[in-house]
């Protein structure tokens, strides 16, 4: 965790104020691997509110300047597609290259997948990069994104997301088994407390947000989901 609570509170609070949180009615929101949820979170409303995206971006780049000297970053390296822009104004502060990685690769050789020139390296060792996107369930897609890197000899262990619910089952272990250390602006629990906090929730539905902060898997399974694996949202990022 490289963000102070005051920042990850911001980050919350941005997400309420730009009607980035959508509540399920009904029907709730079914992601691509089967997870239920009664939540989801689009943080593209945060690309077209200039005041606060300023905000957090420059929140975002004061702390992973300490990242980029610690773990010697040479490159940020945006995925397809919200993390692209988010990828561009953080490199954009941090004076570094900027690239940008393809769902899939369109093509043949290194620049199929991945967009853009990496920097030369002094030392001969692959070019170590930070990873960004908008959001993530339980960091599936993100593992998916740097093993790609990896397979195109881009050294990646840090990934970077605004948004990360952190309360899927056996995130953290999968992560560490593949290396890779996600940092997010903000979790689930911060997001929760500013829904509250604004007043907009009804009745049935604080105590539905209630229930799923209790328990996701058994709200999913409860509401015809899995209970075994996760991913993102449909239309969404993971």
């Amino acid at each position: 965790m490289i963000f102070s609570p005051q920042d990850a509170a911001r980050m919350a609070r941005a997400l309420v104020a730009t009607d980035a949180v959508r509540i399920a009615g009904d029907t709730p929101f079914f992601y691509t691997s089967g997870w239920a949820s009664p939540v989801y979170v689009d943080a593209h409303a945060l690309l077209s509110d200039v005041a606060w995206r300023t905000e957090l971006m420059d929140a975002a780049a004061r702390s992973v300047a300490l990242l980029v000297a610690e773990r010697g970053l040479a490159a940020v390296v945006g995925s397809e597609s919200s993390g692209i822009a988010f990828a561009a104004w953080l490199a954009d502060r941090l004076g570094l290259p900027m690239l940008y990685l393809r769902k899939r690769p369109i093509g043949w050789g290194v620049q199929a997948q991945l967009q853009g020139r990496l920097p030369r390296s002094t030392d001969g060792l692959p070019a170590r990069v930070l990873l960004v996107d908008d959001v993530t369930t339980d960091g599936r897609s993100k593992m998916a994104a740097a093993q790609a890197l990896r397979q195109v000899g881009v050294d990646v262990a840090d990934a970077l997301v605004l948004f990360d619910y952190a309360i899927y089952p056996d995130t953290p272990q999968r992560l560490a088994q593949q290396q890779l250390q996600l940092h997010a602006l903000a979790s689930w629990a911060q997001l929760h407390v500013a829904l509250l906090e604004a007043g907009r929730l009804s009745a049935s539905q604080a105590q539905t947000l209630a229930e799923f902060t209790a328990s996701p898997t058994q709200w999913s399974l409860a509401h015809g989901g899995t209970g075994g694996t996760g991913a993102s949202p449909v239309g969404g990022a993971a």
